[in-house]
């Protein structure tokens, strides 16, 4: 029997998980957001973790701070968003990057620049920043979407994983990755551990969270694409702890 620390803020997915670990004889602790799961793993007694990607900080407070500054350190280390970020951070002086066209043009932009070329040395940004001095920031935003979009190319544009992160936490503060943070933790205390959504890997939201476990050694159980309620089943658990089971062993 091992002792488990189950972090999941879902009901409809923590309980058929209680009842699968009790089945295995396993003693489980739930915690349903950040500050609870790392108030309980301050316990010396739990064996390993079971923790979900997304989850609030403390549930109610609306409180996104550690979620934001998260994305923002999985961003920097992301090798396509070093590359785009400092050219959009200088492109969104000038432009409005929180229009949704807006920004994927942007970053369409920013990417086909040549390795070490200056964009302040580019003639459409400079022609954008021109525009945006004498006309304002709203009239630059219209004739970059038309100038920027004619040249766009989907295939060659990084997918916006964390601006699609940061939209999503904006919107609820359960959409936080704070899963991470506890994986982090756990890893701190040499503790065997696993990620467990009910989303698929390759969705926009968890393709990041996918590729900072990936890099990790991590391991990360997910759900087939469009398959959320398959979290809610006896198998995915079987799945879930099986693995966690052999980490223990």
């Amino acid at each position: 029997m091992a002792r488990i620390l189950l972090v999941e803020d879902n009901p409809k997915y923590a309980s058929p998980a209680e009842e699968y670990l009790a089945s295995r004889s396993h003693a489980v602790q739930l915690a349903k957001d950040y500050s609870e799961a790392i108030s309980n793993l301050k316990n010396p007694e739990f064996d390993g973790v079971i923790t979900d990607c997304f989850f609030p900080n403390i549930t109610g407070s609306g409180n996104i701070d550690l979620g934001i500054e998260l994305v923002g350190r999985m961003a920097e280390s992301d090798p396509s968003e070093r590359k785009i970020g400092p050219g959009l951070e200088v492109l969104g002086q000038y432009v409005n990057l929180e229009d949704k066209d807006m920004r994927k043009y942007a970053r369409c932009f920013v990417n086909r620049l040549e390795e070490g070329e200056d964009i302040l040395e580019d003639s459409t940004f400079r022609a954008i920043r021109k525009v945006s001095s004498t006309s304002g920031k709203e009239a630059a935003t219209l004739i970059a979407k038309n100038t920027l979009g004619m040249t766009y190319q989907e295939k060659k544009t990084p997918r916006d994983f964390f601006g699609a992160l940061m939209k999503a936490m904006k919107e609820s503060e359960a959409n936080q990755p704070l899963g991470l943070l506890v994986a982090e933790r756990a890893r701190d205390l040499r503790l065997p551990f696993i990620l467990a959504t009910s989303t698929y890997h390759h969705d926009i939201l968890t393709q990041p969270i996918q590729n900072y476990a990936g890099n990790n050694g991590w391991a990360l159980i997910d759900c087939g694409p469009d398959q959320e309620d398959e979290k809610a089943t006896p198998e995915f658990w079987k799945r879930a702890v099986g693995v966690l089971e052999r980490k223990l062993d």
